[in-house]
């Protein structure tokens, strides 16, 4: 049932179980120390009637043998007016002598000092104290002892009534502080949580058309500052990934389309008409081509899917760089040949990764300089290792990328504007698949490009080497 509390009822509710917890703990300390003073005050007042009774009974005896009845009225007598008190004379085995009747009888032994005692009795609360008297010699007769006991009793129902009234207010009031602060913890949380409403309310126009819009800052609680930047950053996130995903439809659709119409014209033209066995064979040679591109392309897709699943199986072993690149340069010879472009390698360093994977990424780096290179230029392949990292860095001349575009050349199907009317071969998921593989060895690819050269640079760290 407590989860389909609203939050403000939950605040309330805790700020209603706080208060009565703080005015409950108030209240104990309140009644505790009424107790206590009370107590002292008793106290105080017994051992004063004790001072009172014995200097009135010393009095009284110094004329000799005591009259225990004319005693007894003229200590009542003296302590009248000081309350509800009652005064009890025993010879030290309990034999009353002089005063009210007995109560539960002291435990004070005759050569104690002043005892304090408390207890209940058909309830009403007493408080008492006992002290022994000697009597003065010439008092002593064979049948009285040498000793009294002397015992002050008080009645304490003026001050456990004046207590009771105070408790009975307390649980009054507490019912009243229940009900305001009730009142006060919904206000409070309502007037506390109106931000988070009107960011609900503000966060409600945000759909797939109008990812630009934003939750502002200012004006917010600063509690939500954390929780706001978090949300426009989770927006900022969402539209860069629909943008990317509108440019990657529009892509795709630009890249499959060019395959799939030579399909269908070859096709068409092939039965427009009877043609010769040799032209027919032409046709499906070219059909043929056009469907390996499709083919190759959606193997790449896949690819592509299955890195961002971490589902590629990555078989690693030590590779010498200098060796894997070597056998790509003699690989891309006939091409960069044709191209008029030179291909050089520079340095050493070993790797622990999987060979046709990195050979596969760094074929689809060596494939794009190639491409890019101006006729007598050169592509540099520099191997670099050290304590830290080790880095291969693919670098070719030719027109510099504008760097607002360095970014989104690892996107898939993306080209630069300058280099798609240009060049039309390859799938557009070359970078793509090179950034992948990099990815899942632990490394990093970056792009940099300047009038000099355009350096594209595998980072693998420490970890991911051998």
């Amino acid at each position: 049932m407590r989860n389909h509390l609203s939050l403000t009822a939950r605040l309330s509710l805790m700020f209603s179980l706080t208060m009565l917890a703080i005015w409950g703990l108030v209240s104990m300390v309140l009644i505790q120390s009424l107790e206590q003073h009370f107590a002292r005050q008793d106290e105080a007042d017994l051992r004063g009637k004790m001072v009172l009774v014995k200097n009135l009974l010393a009095t009284q005896l110094d004329n000799g043998q005591p009259d225990w009845a004319r005693l007894e009225s003229g200590l009542h007598s003296a302590l009248a007016g000081y309350g509800d008190h009652r005064l009890q004379i025993t010879t030290p085995q309990g034999r009353l002598l002089a005063g009210s009747q007995l109560f539960r009888p002291p435990a004070t032994d005759v050569n104690a000092g002043p005892v304090i005692e408390s207890w209940e009795e058909n309830g009403i609360h007493y408080r008492s104290i006992s002290a022994p008297f000697a009597l003065p010699p010439r008092t002593s007769v064979s049948e009285m002892p040498d000793t009294v006991m002397i015992r002050v009793i008080f009645d304490t129902r003026y001050h456990q009534h004046f207590i009771h009234d105070i408790k009975n207010g307390l649980l009054w009031l507490t019912g009243g502080i229940a009900l305001i602060s009730i009142l006060l913890g919904w206000m409070a949380s309502r007037a506390g949580l109106k931000p988070l409403r009107s960011l609900a309310r503000l966060s409600t126009q945000v759909t797939a058309n109008k990812l630009d819009h934003r939750l502002p800052v200012s004006g917010a609680p600063v509690e939500l500052h954390g929780p706001i930047h978090a949300f426009n950053n989770m927006l900022d996130r969402l539209e860069e990934s629909f943008q990317r995903l509108t440019t990657f439809s529009s892509d795709i659709a630009h890249e499959l389309r060019t395959p799939v119409n030579g399909l269908l014209l070859q096709t068409q033209v092939a039965l427009s008409q009877i043609r010769s066995d040799h032209d027919y064979r032409e046709a499906l040679y070219a059909n043929l081509e056009a469907a390996e591109r499709l083919n190759r392309m959606i193997n790449e897709m896949l690819f592509l899917a299955k890195s961002e699943q971490g589902q590629l199986a990555i078989q690693c072993q030590s590779l010498d760089l200098a060796e894997e690149v070597d056998e790509l340069i003699e690989f891309f010879e006939p091409l960069a040949s044709e191209r008029q472009v030179r291909l050089q390698r520079l340095g050493h360093a070993r790797l622990w990764g999987d060979r046709a994977m990195l050979q596969r990424a760094i074929s689809n780096l060596l494939t794009n300089a190639i491409r890019y290179t101006p006729a007598h230029q050169e592509v540099s392949i520099r191997v670099n290792g050290n304590d830290s990292a080790v880095t291969v860095e693919v670098a070719n001349p030719g027109s510099p990328i504008p760097p607002e575009e360095w970014p989104r050349l690892f996107d898939r199907f993306y080209r630069a504007d300058h280099t798609r009317q240009q060049v039309t071969e390859g799938s557009g998921l070359g970078l793509a698949i090179a950034k992948a593989i990099v990815t899942s060895h632990g490394g990093t690819l970056s792009v940099h490009s300047d009038e000099q050269e355009t350096c594209f640079t595998a980072r693998f760290p420490l970890s991911g080497t051998e």
